[in-house]
């Protein structure tokens, strides 16, 4: 377990914008967020920024419910780590706006699962995941997006129109406790 935090502290003294926590993901957030994506039918499941992997390896083991599941990771030390401990997993080692790059060609179903520091993100960074996001979300009859925040705070804008957040709620057994949002079409 130890060994599986390097990654993630070598990327936090990096860039700790980028990084946005003090630690991974806790067991309780990990199984709010697997939780919810199965809380109805996910369709593929992308994971935005899977860090060091701790809700990719819950969503791993709920796999057979999910059509597909793809990983995205920009720090190229977690992208390495990811790709070690999860060889038959599908990670994109870039920026989670090239989502929207992806061919989905039939999938009528998606979900999006975000663990990225949306607001600390650079903003060019920021403003191609939006557009992402908004593209994904139009081209795709069955769309959401779960993200979790710190404090209670809506994590980014709705990129769009026809998308709002609702809070679903707070998970106190993590630190610092983590509020599960997510984002659907209206």
């Amino acid at each position: 377990m130890k060994r599986d935090l390097m990654p993630f502290w070598q990327a936090l003294l990096r860039d700790p914008r980028r990084i946005g926590a003090i630690a991974p993901a806790g067991r309780a957030l990990c199984s709010a967020m697997v939780r919810e994506v199965l809380g109805r039918p996910p369709g593929l499941v992308i994971e935005l920024g899977a860090g060091t992997g701790a809700i990719t390896r819950g969503l791993l083991e709920a796999r057979e419910q999910m059509s597909g599941l793809i990983a995205f990771e920009k720090a190229p030390e977690l992208a390495a780590c990811l790709q070690r401990k999860f060889p038959g997993l599908t990670i994109h080692p870039g920026c989670a706006s090239a989502v929207g790059q992806l061919q989905l060609p039939g999938e009528n179903t998606l979900t999006l699962v975000s663990s990225l520091p949306f607001r600390s993100l650079p903003s060019g960074d920021r403003h191609r995941l939006s557009d992402a996001i908004a593209k994904l979300s139009a081209a795709t009859p069955h769309f959401r997006l779960i993200q979790y925040s710190y404090f209670g705070k809506l994590p980014f804008p709705s990129p769009a129109k026809h998308l709002a957040w609702r809070r679903k709620h707070t998970v106190i057994r993590n630190l610092p406790p983590a509020t599960l949002w997510v984002l659907e079409k209206t």
